[in-house]
């Protein structure tokens, strides 16, 4: 598969092929036809994000993603072949008190796609568990990628925050760039 790697910080994106991943066990192979550009994976691209455990380069970038089922593994279950899927950027264990606790983001960064794990600059991405897909039914995957992270991010604050948004309140958005102008929206 081709896919855009990175050799070293603040250098240009090699596209390249690849060995096309291969789903084991409960894990599902996405054909990527969105990636949003997330200003996290310029932190990543120029070093900010150094202080992580990173894995050594070359690195697949992109956790912002949606595309089509491609594969399954054995065990995997819940989506069809062809199937448009959104795919949640933070991937945790599944089993820790984040994950149980409904913040599976917040696990390990280090299990998500595009971090710790090659991520969706590439044409296809292997998710490692379906609970990881959200169905997008009609709507076009190229149009939901950057909602998994720019649009998910600003949509969970507005969510804690609505119960104090009583008529007559005011609500104040600091910054409409790439997470402000969904949560504007919202």
């Amino acid at each position: 598969m081709r896919a855009a790697s990175l050799y070293g910080y603040n250098e240009g994106y090699v596209v390249e092929n690849i060995p096309t991943p291969e789903p084991g066990p409960g894990e599902v192979l996405v054909r990527v036809v969105g990636s949003g550009a997330c200003h996290s994976d310029v932190h990543m691209w120029n070093g900010d994000m150094a202080s992580l455990p990173l894995p050594p380069f070359p690195w697949v970038l992109g956790h912002e993603n949606a595309g089509y089922v491609e594969a399954m593994g054995p065990g995997a279950s819940g989506v069809e072949i062809g199937e448009p899927v959104a795919v949640f950027g933070g991937w945790g264990c599944g089993a820790c008190r984040f994950c149980l606790g409904g913040e599976e983001q917040i696990c390990d960064v280090m299990r998500w796609g595009g971090i710790g794990r090659p991520g969706g600059y590439a044409e296809y991405l292997l998710v490692p568990a379906v609970r990881h897909l959200v169905k997008l039914g009609g709507y076009d995957p190229v149009l939901a990628a950057p909602l998994t992270d720019a649009g998910l991010t600003p949509y969970r604050a507005v969510k804690k925050a609505l119960p104090r948004l009583v008529p007559g309140s005011t609500a104040v958005v600091i910054g409409v760039g790439g997470l402000g102008h969904f949560g504007l929206q919202y």
